[in-house]
């Protein structure tokens, strides 16, 4: 057992003997480090996109905030996640279908995930959140869950309507996956686990009537489902930007689409609404920003090169790279950390076994 009067020193009295007690155990042995208890981030900086960010370190305290030299393996992930990219699908014709990521304001198509991984034609894609998979509806016609990193698809079940042109998941609790077609006006939710469809009614518009929809998408700042319809007042390819109360069953019109051939629609998280035109528009295969009050259209970027349908949904940025690390006197380093979209108010959370967790300051994601 070691102690303070094994060092050699001659017997300590008054004020100095204090000081040697309060350093040393009551038995006058020396104390037991103080065990960790929890993770701290140093301060994370901003970094560009998908580019290795500046190393990122995580220090491991005890319960007074001290380092503590301890090798605890630290597991690192996303937190606050503002970065959104495009998957975008494409193609059915001479079996050309390719599935691939978009990023919306570095104006950059990244290399396809999947191509030709079956031949059939994307109809409608929604990201759920819950689930992290994207729900696409095909004309064959059958309901597939795609993996938003991937791309790869399994299949979910055959769908008892074809040409369902749009999809959106619902907000909340018991959120339903609504689904339209280009078929009809009739509005439809679909079981995510299962693809039976149930019918809920036929939709209308005040003054004017519904032919068909083609794009559906929910606005996740106000929670309000937008509607891509063809109208009998729409002309030519003209659309429709209108409103969806999946209750009542009716549109609300917002504006005509100063695009024609609008073949889906997606929201980012700031409620910016983006269009893709599909094959037969006068500009076709093109990712456009729409202005959600008036339908007018700003061209962001050509997209791929498939020969006739067009499907997208905004999916969440990914954080790549290794994401354990174990500590070395305390202090675990990562340093490859990349992400995958531009973003401001991006946070990293750190964990790891029997301590407490942490979420770093904010940081941006520069293009």
């Amino acid at each position: 057992m070691s102690s303070c009067r094994s060092l050699g020193f001659a017997p300590a009295a008054g004020a100095l003997a204090l000081l040697l007690l309060a350093a040393c155990g009551d038995n006058g042995t020396a104390p037991a480090p103080a065990p960790a208890t929890t993770l701290a981030f140093r301060p994370v900086a901003d970094g560009p996109v998908r580019t290795a960010l500046p190393a990122v370190a995580v220090e491991i305290h005890n319960a007074s905030g001290g380092l503590v030299n301890a090798t605890n393996p630290v597991t690192i992930a996303l937190g606050n996640n503002p970065g959104r990219l495009i998957l975008h699908a494409s193609g059915a014709a001479n079996l050309d279908r390719i599935i691939e990521l978009v990023d919306p304001v570095s104006l950059v198509v990244l290399p396809t995930l999947q191509n030709n991984e079956g031949s059939s034609e994307m109809f409608g894609l929604e990201y759920d959140p819950v689930a992290n998979v994207v729900y696409g509806a095909d004309n064959t016609p059958i309901l597939w869950s795609l993996d938003p990193v991937t791309g790869h698809r399994t299949q979910v079940g055959a769908l008892t309507v074809n040409y369902m042109r749009g999809l959106a998941l619902e907000a909340g609790p018991g959120a339903r996956l609504l689904g339209v077609t280009s078929s009809d006006a009739t509005l439809y939710s679909i079981d995510r686990a299962t693809a039976a469809v149930t019918t809920l009614g036929t939709l209308t518009i005040s003054g004017d009537v519904v032919g068909w929809l083609n794009g559906l998408a929910r606005d996740p700042t106000a929670g309000t489902v937008y509607a891509v319809a063809t109208l009998g007042s729409n002309t030519g390819r003209g659309r429709t930007l209108t409103q969806l109360d999946a209750n009542a069953l009716t549109l609300t019109s917002v504006a005509v689409l100063s695009e024609d051939g609008v073949a889906g629609i997606t929201f980012l998280p700031d409620g910016t609404l983006i269009a893709v035109t599909g094959d037969g528009a006068t500009n076709p295969e093109e990712l456009w920003s729409v202005d959600k009050a008036t339908g007018a259209m700003t061209l962001i970027m050509p997209l791929g090169d498939g020969a006739n349908g067009e499907a997208i949904t905004a999916v969440p940025a990914q954080l790549t790279g290794t994401l354990t690390v174990a500590a070395v006197a305390g202090v675990a380093t990562f340093s490859d950390l990349q992400i995958s979209a531009t973003g401001t108010g991006y946070t990293l959370t750190a964990s790891a076994s029997g301590l407490s967790g942490a979420t770093s300051a904010g940081f941006a994601i520069t293009p």
